[in-house]
């Protein structure tokens, strides 16, 4: 690039600078706070799941409009910035990232929705707690891994990302004892059927939420590394390549 060009573009790169700094730090702060409004919801639904609260299920359903609402205002920021303030190398995966992992994160709030109609469901037909299922146990872990990822983002630490993505099989295996402990319930009592469904759904939100941590954790490898290695989840036609 001649003198004068390299001359010009820094002239113009420079100024705007602290401004870039200024709104990546808002959206980092954006997409702490909708991690931790879904990590909220999840642990307020499986509460109202675990505990038979149809009023707490409900709230977690009217609290996902402004999780949806603020996931459409980060995505707008991270286009407006990539759009205006010209970011290069690490930045823009930066922001490329943050768009990716707000949309993960709303879609966690939805699983945490699905979570509470489980809920809604099956006090209609068990109002006493269940005590002989995992429900709890993976919905600790999923809102672990959750907690975990948006962490790892706030931190730009890739090492911590790629605990919780070594951690994702160990949901999996959980999932798995609640489906075969639910089944064999139900056919041992075919009346559990219902009750059973909706505790499979419940599940299978929950097992979704360490899915979508898992994705947020390789968005966050990305992020530092410029290694898109793909997402297992979404089969990422992306796979091995990378971004510098």
């Amino acid at each position: 690039m001649p003198l004068l060009r390299v001359a010009a573009h820094r002239a113009i790169i420079g100024p705007m600078r602290p401004h870039l700094d200024q709104e990546l730090q808002a959206i980092r702060a954006s997409i702490l706070e909708l991690g931790a409004r879904v990590s909220g919801a999840t642990g307020q639904a499986t509460h109202a799941l675990l505990n038979r609260d149809l009023d707490e299920a409900r709230e977690v359903k009217r609290e996902d409009q402004t999780s949806d609402a603020l996931r459409y205002a980060i995505e707008n920021a991270c286009v407006v910035t990539m759009a205006t303030q010209q970011p290069m190398a690490r930045d823009l995966r930066a922001l490329l990232g943050a768009a990716f992992i707000a949309v993960e994160l709303e879609r966690c709030g939805d699983y945490a929705k699905g979570v509470a109609k489980a809920a809604r469901r099956i006090v209609r037909v068990a109002p006493a707690p269940d005590s002989e299922f995992n429900l709890a146990q993976m919905a600790e872990m999923a809102r672990n891994m959750l907690d975990r990822s948006v962490s790892a983002f706030a931190a730009s630490d890739p090492d911590a990302a790629k605990t919780v993505m070594s951690e994702d099989d160990l949901l999996d295996v959980y999932y798995d004892a609640l489906l075969k402990a639910v089944v064999a319930r139900m056919s041992a009592d075919p009346a559990f059927a219902d009750h059973g469904i909706w505790l499979l759904h419940a599940g299978h939100c929950l097992e979704r939420i360490g899915d979508r941590a898992t994705n947020i954790a390789e968005r966050v490898v990305f992020i530092a590394t410029g290694a898109l290695t793909g997402d297992t989840n979404t089969h990422s036609v992306e796979r091995g390549r990378s971004l510098h």
